[in-house]
């Protein structure tokens, strides 16, 4: 009989949970607006945060790179000094190669892409006779065209944007205002980077003791389980995609250099650094080194298309599989399938953290279908 209250009374608790989680939906649902302004506030608040976890993630994979080899040094000649600075001497060893990696990619680029710019507009300035005397030579009445130019009222045009000026200036200052919001959560997240990569250890701790002390083991085992393995996921896929772009990067090089290709180096850097974006990434570098050609000749650009194709369908069949997609073991479909969600839910950025979220997913899929599958004592093939 006792028992028989106790059922009676945990069924009661939980059909009044239902009842509360069912009325504050509906609530939100109705004040929709609201609750999605009061939501983004708060992630407002927390997005240095989030900032600083993404930054000290990806510093967090070279770190631990160089921290294991300090690791096997100091096994083999015991130093105090490498013993207990291994973890500074890495954080200040992967800063140095990523200032050295930018500095590096804009000394390339910069130079190149004013020099591009600039054999373009000389390039058009001088192609704009030709353009109108062979517009000309078809009967295009060219005289309508200078008449149109000539009935322009420039004055307007002027008061127009002295009128709206405060406004195109709010734009502007909203915009700008943006731009150092977005920069001063990039500074405040790197400086809690530091924080998360000098006491990882004692946060995955705490971590785990709040999540066994408030769940079940067997929830707080599972919930561990998938927190591992999303970050070695996430890691390898990193790994192998930076690894994979200086790849493609160095054969575009190789290839471009002794074809005697002009604009070797910055073509072969656009596109190797482009290549940490997958499927897309390669693309993108491949517009900009055909602009880049387009100021010398059209031979050129077409001899580039050839090699860009042949280059494209190694890279796809032979490195991309090897390096990336077994790194995070994610079959071809799966991945075009990340590409497509992740681009259409935050763009680039989407499509970077999708892949390898995929991968998890589907890596917990199949272990819950094998499962199933044993537990029903069922061997397809």
């Amino acid at each position: 009989m006792k028992d028989m209250k106790e059922i009676n009374t945990i069924k009661f608790r939980q059909n009044l949970l239902i009842v509360a989680i069912g009325i504050v939906l509906f609530a939100a649902l109705m004040n929709l607006k609201t609750v999605w302004g009061a939501v983004a506030i708060v992630l407002g608040l927390f997005t240095p945060l989030v900032f600083g976890g993404v930054i000290a993630f990806i510093l967090n994979v070279p770190m631990s790179f160089f921290e294991k080899n300090f690791e096997r040094l100091n096994e083999k000649h015991p130093t105090k000094f490498l013993s207990k600075g291994k973890r500074v001497i890495s954080y200040f060893i992967v800063l140095i190669l990523f200032l050295l990696v930018i500095s590096f990619v804009l000394s390339v680029l910069a130079p190149n892409m004013r020099d591009a710019f600039k054999s373009i507009y000389i390039t058009l300035m001088e192609s704009i006779p030709g353009w109108l005397a062979w517009f000309d030579a078809k009967g295009f009445d060219m005289d309508q065209i200078y008449g149109f130019l000539d009935k322009i009222n420039y004055d307007s045009i002027a008061d127009f944007i002295k009128a709206d000026g405060g406004y195109i200036i709010g734009i502007a200052k909203n915009s700008l205002g943006g731009v150092f919001g977005v920069v001063g959560n990039i500074g405040i997240g790197f400086i809690f980077s530091i924080y998360i990569l000098f006491s990882k250890e004692k946060l995955g701790r705490q971590a785990r003791m709040i999540t066994y002390s408030y769940l079940k083991k067997e929830w707080a085992d599972k919930i561990c389980g998938v927190a591992s393995l999303t970050y070695r996921t996430f890691a390898k896929f990193l790994s192998g995609q930076c690894l994979e772009a200086a790849i493609l990067g160095a054969l575009f090089f190789v290839v471009l250099f002794v074809a005697r290709f002009p604009y070797a180096g910055a073509i072969s850097l656009v596109i190797g650094t482009m290549a940490l974006i997958p499927i897309i990434g390669a693309f993108i570098g491949f517009f900009f080194g055909a602009l880049l050609l387009l100021t010398v000749s059209l031979r050129h650009v077409v001899i580039f298309i050839i090699i860009f194709v042949v280059l494209q369908q190694i890279e796809g069949h032979l490195i991309y599989p090897k390096v990336v997609g077994g790194s995070v073991g994610l079959p071809a479909l799966w991945t075009l399938l990340a590409v497509i969600v992740g681009g259409k839910v935050n763009g680039i950025f989407g499509i970077i953290v999708f892949i390898p979220l995929f991968s998890v997913l589907y890596t917990l899929l199949k272990q819950n279908v094998s499962k199933r599958l044993a537990s029903k004592g069922e061997k397809i093939r």
